[in-house]
């Protein structure tokens, strides 16, 4: 039963993912565009946007008429898809660094570790404002990148600062690892580092490694919401500087928490505006935590389900302690 929930978690969490980021891929694809309602008229006399949420429109529209389940739609593949990219190269990047750190003599390691910790308390997104702000925020001038080259730098980016703390991770699992009894015999018979890694250190590490990825996924998730609420948007912010006036810095692409840190301020006016790419930013992470739980249920051998402990009816019979019981021990004693 345990082994079933655990692969429904894995099926929800793994499903809407890819639901959300196919779905996406192929609304790029066909070169579809968000639907728009600009104007209505029905019972009540003509309407303009945006509109609340209802049967004809199930989520909505924002003040520019454009339907914002659409909008969702078509920044899935930037939000999830940049998260996914991120993690990724994150990911293999660490497993590299933290496995040779994993490796390295004791007295390396504790100057490794005391320089990387640093990352566990500087906050990430502040990191990612500081070095981003240039490459992601127009100028007068306008950008001298293209959208392709700003998405580049930023997984890029992202990544590298994620780095550390992951590497950390990894190096942490493959010195304990490293510890075990059967690893000091290998070595005892000549195992070679090549020959530990490969033949001990990665098939107890593959697991675990597993199950830090969508983990991953969730840190890239919440550093790009971050940066969305700073306004410095996923493939770079449109600043507008015409002195006659301006509306506020957008976003160049409808990505989730873009959307989010564009209309904060709707949650007063028009909520679902704000609070439809929140409600699927919100799923996209139970999704992946619920993907993590399972991963952990089903690969880690270190979570192990709880048994209940069943006590029959003649180990209870024969422990219980009834009168009689003190009366003989009493008669034995005084024997």
């Amino acid at each position: 039963m345990t082994t079933l929930k655990n692969r429904l978690l894995i099926g929800f969490g793994a499903g809407f993912i890819l639901l959300m980021l196919g779905w996406s891929i192929l609304f790029h694809s066909q070169g579809s565009k968000i639907p728009k309602t600009v104007m209505t008229n029905g019972d009540e006399g003509f309407a303009a946007a945006p509109f609340s949420p209802s049967s004809q429109i199930m989520f909505g529209t924002d003040r520019d008429g454009y339907h914002m389940f659409y909008k969702v739609v078509d920044g899935a593949v930037y939000t999830l898809g940049a998260a996914i990219a991120i993690s990724l190269v994150a990911f293999l990047l660490a497993f590299l660094v933290g496995v040779l750190m994993g490796f390295w003599k004791p007295a390396v390691r504790r100057y490794s570790d005391k320089v990387l910790m640093g990352f566990y308390f500087i906050p990430q997104s502040i990191i990612a404002y500081n070095v981003l702000y240039p490459l992601l925020w127009e100028t007068e001038e306008g950008f001298i990148t293209t959208l392709n080259e700003r998405i580049i730098w930023t997984i890029l980016v992202l990544a590298f600062i994620m780095l550390p703390t992951t590497a950390i991770l990894i190096s942490n699992e493959t010195k304990e690892i490293l510890g075990k009894e059967f690893i000091a015999g290998a070595r005892v018979l000549g195992g070679s580092r090549f020959f530990l890694f490969w033949k001990h250190v990665l098939p107890h590490l593959k697991g675990r490694l597993f199950i830090l990825f969508p983990k991953l996924v969730i840190q890239a998730l919440l550093i790009i919401a971050h940066l969305g609420f700073f306004t410095i948007y996923f493939g770079g912010t449109d600043v507008c500087y015409d002195p006659a006036g301006c509306d506020p810095p957008k976003p160049f692409v409808q990505e989730w928490a873009s959307i989010m840190g564009t209309n904060y301020s709707e949650i007063y006016n028009a909520w679902w505006i704000f609070m439809t790419p929140m409600l699927f930013f919100s799923l996209a992470i139970i999704a992946l935590t619920a993907t993590t739980k399972g991963l952990e249920g089903l690969l880690d051998p270190s979570v192990k389900p709880r048994k209940k402990k069943v006590i029959s009816s003649h180990s209870h019979a024969s422990s219980a302690v009834t009168a009689e019981s003190f009366h003989r021990v009493g008669k034995e004693v005084s024997s």
